[in-house]
């Protein structure tokens, strides 16, 4: 008897397992909300129907928007390499029946290899540019008098910042809305652009924000407080290691998880099994944090760096409402950081308070939500209409294809605001912009 106890022992001894928490691999409705690292597919309005105003035309269509989804930096493919010791070390913690991870999850695991070399280091990805394409053949659909027309010089204006990944993000666009780039006069486009890319533009803001170790004084006080030590704690116990893992691993599985989902939106990323949702909305607002305090509203000089690209389409509406020529399409493309500077100069995904390390518990319905504010192809879209009855001129806002209704405008089933309410509201951006300021040293 003691002979078949041990045979039957080793035969069942590869099998032990322990009892997981749940499955990632086959969740129906996983949490996706990863800050910047957003997948558009998840976030985006879908309706196509065609923008129907009794007695209103479209007359400009004005777009911002990020370039879509992208490879991760030099020293993301570096880590993504790296976690291949750590998924060994996983597999076997689970092996030896200690972890939390269901069979499938733990297969995945096996099975997974790293998917990038650094030849494509932050460029467009197949999906970014399918983001931006569907994108462009949605607002086609939605505003056909203006975007379904044949391409001219006059008509429409295109411009993007000196990159590979905002550059093929614009073809892609254009293609959505022409069907070619080919005949499309295309802009050289300018290093430091002052209007697409005012933070690598202005040198003061440099100094004063990005640069300032105060800036992320928030952001180091979270990522070192209770709620991530619990994170940390829980995932190594997931994980089957007797002791916390790394600051360091925690954050390299959570990159690649987050990437990994934006590059496959029809699969699953084994990383992410590592991750309840609760941790993952922890790691999400840590992710908050560091961008508030550096391009949000966390600083009032923030709000002055972006004021230059809502002065571009305030100055356009002015000159429509005053008879002169514009195109009828404007379609701009550049990055999360200049696109949350445009948001804090304009007022959107502003809170009542500022969010802090100390505040996680009680701003979980926070207007300041980068997942839903800057994902990869983040846009805004302003539409200048005319208007046979009532005000003749009015503007409605679109953030990621869905009305946008800014505080102060009518709450009507259109979304349209009132040309005059809109001077009222943000004339000042247009008349006190300035970056003049942005060079001190060179000027005094």
């Amino acid at each position: 008897m003691m002979h078949l106890f041990i045979l039957w022992a080793i035969l069942l001894g590869p099998l032990v397992t322990v009892k997981a928490d749940s499955c990632y691999a086959q969740s129906s409705n996983p949490y996706v909300l990863f800050s910047t690292y957003t997948p558009y597919e998840f976030v985006h309005g879908n309706a196509e129907d065609p923008v129907y105003i009794p007695q209103c035309q479209p007359v400009q269509f004005w777009i911002l928007s990020r370039h879509g989804t992208r490879y991760t930096d030099a020293i993301g493919i570096n880590d993504m390499w790296s976690l291949i010791c750590l998924r060994d070390e996983i597999i076997t913690n689970i092996k030896n029946g200690r972890g939390r991870l269901c069979a499938q999850d733990v297969d995945n695991l096996k099975k997974w290899t790293p998917q990038v070399v650094q030849t494509l280091s932050m460029n467009l990805t197949p999906q970014g540019y399918k983001d931006a394409y569907n994108m462009a053949q949605r607002f086609k659909s939605r505003f056909p008098t203006l975007l379904n027309q044949s391409y001219s010089p006059d008509k429409f204006e295109v411009r993007f910042t000196n990159t590979q990944r905002t550059t093929l993000t614009s073809f892609a666009f254009i293609d959505g809305i022409f069907g070619s780039t080919a005949h499309v006069i295309l802009p050289k486009p300018i290093s430091d652009d002052p209007v697409l890319r005012p933070s690598n533009y202005c040198d003061d803001w440099k100094n004063v924000v990005r640069d300032n170790p105060d800036t992320t004084k928030e952001y180091s006080t979270f990522k070192k407080g209770p709620e991530m030590n619990v994170v940390i704690q829980s995932v190594s116990n997931r994980l089957g290691f007797t002791s916390s893992i790394s600051y360091d691993n925690l954050s390299k599985m959570y990159t690649i998880c987050r990437f990994e989902k934006a590059w496959h939106v029809d699969s699953v990323s084994p990383w992410c099994a590592a991750f309840s949702e609760d941790e993952l909305k922890v790691l999400e607002y840590k992710e908050d944090l560091s961008a508030y305090y550096k391009h949000g509203y966390g600083s009032d000089l923030n709000k002055k760096v972006g004021c230059v690209l809502v002065k571009d389409f305030l100055d356009r509406f002015s000159k429509l409402e005053n008879g002169e020529t514009q195109p009828s399409g404007v379609f701009y493309f550049s990055h999360d950081t200049d696109i949350q500077l445009f948001f804090t100069s304009l007022g959107v995904g502003k809170d009542r308070i500022n969010i802090t390390h100390s505040n996680y518990a009680t701003m979980a319905r926070r207007n300041w939500r980068t997942s839903l504010l800057t994902p990869f192809a983040s846009n805004f879209a302003a539409i200048f209409f005319k208007c046979d009855r009532g005000e003749p001129f009015r503007v409605q806002f679109r953030l990621q294809e869905k009305l946008l209704r800014l505080k102060g405008c009518p709450h009507n089933r259109w979304g349209l605001c009132d040309w005059s309410v809109i001077k009222k509201k943000y004339g000042y951006i247009s008349d006190t912009c300035d970056l003049s300021f942005c060079f001190k040293e060179m000027t005094e």
